[in-house]
């Protein structure tokens, strides 16, 4: 071999027959003056067993401590030359694998260097197909098409993942020496981090790895950690904390830089607090966060999400399971242009803390820190958590889908693959780029080899036609997806859309009558016939059916769902001979938060009706004036000032509608005007004088007196005192 020389660090761990097949592909691809160190776990003869012929290793064990830093470190110790390669002692290598894993090191401004790796964590992870894996000289022969196909290929990255990395010495001694997962942001800051994707390792043997083996709990671990980062997250915070409180043993919330109470909130809930910083990276920033957390089992929480199961029933099914994660059912409250409906979808957040990475700038999964394999485990019903996120508001408060795009943009930028193909689709669709998510879901599609990835894409450019109106092409993609698609149900939830725009409505209400109350599609996105309420209702109405429109709505609304806009509320209730007040009578109290979501995006007069529907029923219920204050502003004067003396009864004078519509740009300076002289004629609230004077002095010249007039009305003693002034 004609390579620089380096020092090959190997950590055992795993079965003997795995650590023999990892030093027989080892041997062959070394050169002369390379060096190999064998460390060796306590407690493991077997292993030291296998060692005993080897004269071209050194063999160095137990070492000082038994976790997988503990290991780099003693071998580092033992070794001298500058480029270390680090080798999970249960992998097999392909031949000549180390050449173009050391190719880039010619490069003084590389750092390190890993090869593409089946099963690990971070973006050297490969995809191999079954046959390669039968034995090793399966994956041989297919390592050596694998070299051929991938020959001179190279790319930056911003990490590598535990199992195989050749590293500059000097470089990992200044990130601050070898750690579990290695240094990667110390490494990053260094230089760049690169993947030769020509050089091929695998796990073939058996699924174990020895790297696995430290991470266990110590003994006095809490049952259960809940974990959330969080910025600017002060108006949803104490709720969702609240929520948790007989759930779990502690609460560790990481802000990355807030700029309102998030913090102080956070504290007054009971959470403890880190507050550390935003890198534009959701799977770091969640890692920093489960560094910080002693549970046994973590809890991935996001601050706009509420936990509404059991949580003794949670407590006593993680205290008595086996299983590595359970799937969460999460319920996500939707809205567009006033409306509220709902999705679900079951995603692994909650599982064994020790072995888990969370991976991904975007759309983060849930892996095995060393092998990158998804963490997957039963789903525990008992673990349910009401998602406000995806309303349109609470979208557009965060800036979520321009954030989201960014970030997909990014993450492709970190690595290529099909999942990062995949975020980006997502996240262009989601921020209305519907070309753009068109032309990436077409990538996507190309390249894609599983059925999962499959159906994702084409999912996506049907939703992406279906909103360019594009039938043709949509119907197409639908009939496509019909090929791939394992359930039924993973297609009629496009086609029912499709159905409906081409005005085809009794084929939509058959479609929706034969989806099931509930179920998985293929992506484990909950389908049921309730999610499709809305369109539901809308068909019935385009059929002139209002009677059974407004039927289907009162049920929906019983069952706590509000399944179309506010406006539409009143309009299909309106043609039963029903109105708005029926939907404060006919909702239970658990889909309040649902409806004031889609109220704050509403018309202000169909808002404001039904903001004074839900406090006749619910007299001082906070959620409703913390609406009512953000509503208030836009609704008529009169309107305006009941609002504001509800708010101050309750406590909430600096949320005062009639100053904040006197400082609203969107009024005229009329309207301004007597809010401000209201505010300070009844309340005597000095926070109003300048904004009054802001206001009077933008009322025209020939509205000046009737203006006054006016006033001396609503606001007698402030009329009074300007007329005084002026003269």
């Amino acid at each position: 071999m004609t390579h620089i020389p380096v020092s090959v660090i190997v950590a055992a761990g795993g079965s003997p027959d795995d650590f023999h097949a990892c030093l027989q592909s080892l041997r062959p691809t070394l050169g002369l003056r390379d060096e190999v160190v064998c460390v060796l776990p306590p407690g493991r003869p077997e292993l030291h067993a296998e060692l005993r012929a080897e004269t071209w290793l050194k063999v160095i064990g137990p070492a000082a401590g038994s976790g997988v830093a503990d290991r780099w470190a003693a071998g580092l110790d033992a070794t001298r030359h500058p480029i270390v390669v680090l080798v999970d002692g249960d992998v097999i290598l392909s031949a000549n694998w180390l050449d173009p894993v050391l190719e880039p090191f010619h490069d003084p401004a590389v750092v390190a260097t890993g090869p593409s790796c089946q099963h690990t964590f971070g973006p050297q992870q490969a995809q191999l197909p079954e046959h390669a894996m039968t034995s090793a000289s399966a994956f041989k022969a297919y390592a050596r098409q694998w070299r051929q196909d991938h020959r001179g290929e190279f790319s930056d990255v911003d990490r590598l993942g535990p199992v195989c990395v050749a590293i500059r010495r000097d470089a990992l001694a200044i990130a601050g020496g070898p750690t579990a997962d290695l240094p990667w942001d110390g490494l990053t800051a260094q230089g760049r981090i690169t993947v030769a994707h020509a050089a091929l390792v695998a796990h073939v043997g058996s699924p174990a790895c020895g790297l696995r083996a430290d991470f266990l709990d110590p003994a006095d671990a809490p049952l259960l950690s809940a974990t959330l980062i969080v910025k600017d997250e002060a108006d949803v915070l104490g709720r969702s904390l609240d929520a948790l409180r007989d759930l779990v043993d502690e609460i560790v919330v990481y802000d990355t830089g807030s700029t309102d109470d998030t913090v102080a909130v956070a504290r007054a809930h009971g959470a403890r607090v880190v507050e550390g910083f935003w890198n534009e990276h959701f799977g770091d920033a969640r890692n920093r966060c489960l560094e910080h957390c002693r549970g046994k089992w973590a809890l991935w929480v996001d601050a706009d999400e509420v936990f509404t199961g059991d949580p003794r029933a949670v407590r006593e099914a993680v205290a008595g399971s086996e299983a590595r994660a359970f799937f969460v059912t999460i319920d996500n409250q939707e809205g567009h242009d006033g409306g509220a409906g709902a999705s679900t979808i079951y995603y692994p957040r909650l599982f064994r803390r020790a072995p888990v990475r969370l991976y991904g700038r975007l759309h983060e999964q849930v892996v095995d820190r060393i092998t990158g394999q998804a963490m997957v485990g039963p789903q525990l019903p008992a673990l349910v958590l009401d998602h406000s996120g995806y309303t349109q508001l609470r979208r557009t408060v965060k800036g979520k889908t321009e954030r989201n795009l960014r970030l997909a943009i990014l993450a492709a930028e970190d690595v290529s693959g099909i999942t990062a193909v995949g975020n980006l689709a997502r996240a262009q669709i989601g921020s209305g780029h519907l070309e753009e998510a068109i032309e990436t879901s077409r990538r996507g599609l190309a390249q894609a080899k599983e059925n999962s990835h499959q159906v994702l894409f084409l999912k996506i450019l049907a939703d992406a036609y279906l909103a360019l109106n594009r039938l043709a092409e949509a119907n197409e993609t639908i009939e496509e997806l019909r090929r791939v698609a394992s359930t039924s149900f993973t297609v009629d939830e496009h086609e029912v859309k499709l159905r409906f725009a081409e005005g085809d409505y009794e084929r939509a209400l058959e479609i929706v009558a034969g989806l099931p109350e509930s179920g998985m599609n293929d992506l484990l996105y909950g389908v049921g016939r309730g999610r499709f309420a809305g369109l539901h209702i809308d068909t019935l109405s385009r059929l002139d059916r209002h009677q059974e429109a407004a039927a289907q709505l009162r049920k929906s609304l019983r069952e706590g769902l509000v399944p179309v806009p506010v406006s539409r509320l009143a309009q299909v209730l309106g043609a039963a001979d029903g109105s708005l007040a029926e939907v404060a009578e006919l909702l239970p109290r658990e889909g309040l938060r649902g409806l004031l979501f889609g109220i704050a995006e509403a018309p202000p007069e169909a808002a404001d009706e039904l903001l004074e529907a839900l406090w006749r029923r619910y007299p001082g219920e906070p959620t409703v004036l913390t609406v009512a204050a953000r509503v208030g502003r836009l609704v008529p004067l009169i309107r305006a000032m009941e609002w504001s003396a509800r708010l101050r009864q309750h406590g909430f004078a600096e949320r005062c509608t009639l100053l904040a519509l006197s400082e609203d740009a969107r009024r005229t300076p009329r309207e301004r005007t007597l809010a401000a002289a209201i505010a300070l004629e009844m309340f005597h609230d000095e926070a109003a004088l300048p904004l009054l004077n802001d206001a009077l002095s933008a009322v025209p010249d020939d509205q000046s007196a009737p203006v006054l007039q006016e006033m001396r009305i609503l606001a007698p003693r402030v009329s009074g005192s300007i007329e005084l002034a002026d003269a």
